[in-house]
């Protein structure tokens, strides 16, 4: 199994580029932050991450999107809230999170921002904690990879639009990165997949620094069919 702390609180900023089919391109920026909060009178940790592409890119493909999690400090999800603006698409996903007895609860909610419409609404019931995006971000930066081998493996539940997804965390070894401030890190790497429509894909692969601290150095995030960011850390 693999294993992972709780959310301590912490600021990167990122270059970002942009994956269009086999091209890539300088293009903006990216920061991930934890504030200390009260949330529903609970100490919490919002944790936010926020993607912008820059004036160039923008001619070819808008990026602004901002990511949302309030968590517990033992890293247990509250709220998460999703707000989507990539070239014409333009959405806001929300997922509420609580308890009833032994099962934990989630309710979810999409909207269509360019009509205004709210375009679902499900509630999923599991037996294990849910996570959702930067909450599961988190729990990889965390791993401890101490004894386990390449291939090992965590499935772990993570809201996604409309639904609840199975996730697999797997470590998949060590890499040395060269981030954008210069410097080259010896990095754990754990690639984040699910499957849809029957087939394996990864959505995202993390590289976070083999250390006490976890920093993460890259993360390669699949935005839809062709579409990439590369984040780098600077």
């Amino acid at each position: 199994m693999l294993g992972a702390a709780s959310v301590s609180a912490s600021d990167y900023r990122f270059n970002i580029y942009l994956g269009l089919g086999p091209i890539k391109i300088p293009a903006g920026t990216a920061r991930i932050y934890d504030t200390p909060v009260i949330y529903n009178g609970r100490d919490a940790i919002r944790t936010a991450m926020e993607l912008s592409t820059n004036t160039t890119t923008d001619k070819v493909f808008t990026l602004r999107d901002t990511v949302e999690s309030y968590n517990t400090p033992q890293g247990e999800s509250l709220y998460f809230k999703k707000t989507i603006n990539e070239g014409s698409r333009h959405a806001l996903e929300t997922a509420s999170f609580s308890k009833d007895r032994d099962r934990f609860v989630v309710n979810l909610d999409t909207w269509d921002m360019t009509t205004g419409r709210q375009t679902s609404h499900s509630t999923e019931w599991r037996q294990t904690r849910i996570f959702d995006l930067m909450s599961m971000i988190a729990f990889a930066q965390k791993i401890d990879t101490k004894g386990l081998k390449p291939g090992s493996t965590e499935t772990i539940p993570m809201v996604n639009g409309n639904l609840v997804v199975q996730q697999y965390l797997v470590y998949t070894g060590n890499k040395k990165v060269k981030a954008d401030n210069g410097r080259t890190y010896n990095c754990i790497v754990v690639s984040i997949k699910d499957y849809k429509e029957g087939k394996e894909r990864e959505t995202v692969k993390a590289y976070v620094t083999n250390d006490s601290q976890h920093t993460p150095v890259q993360l390669d995030i699949k935005l839809g069919v062709g579409t990439s960011i590369k984040a780098l850390l600077k």
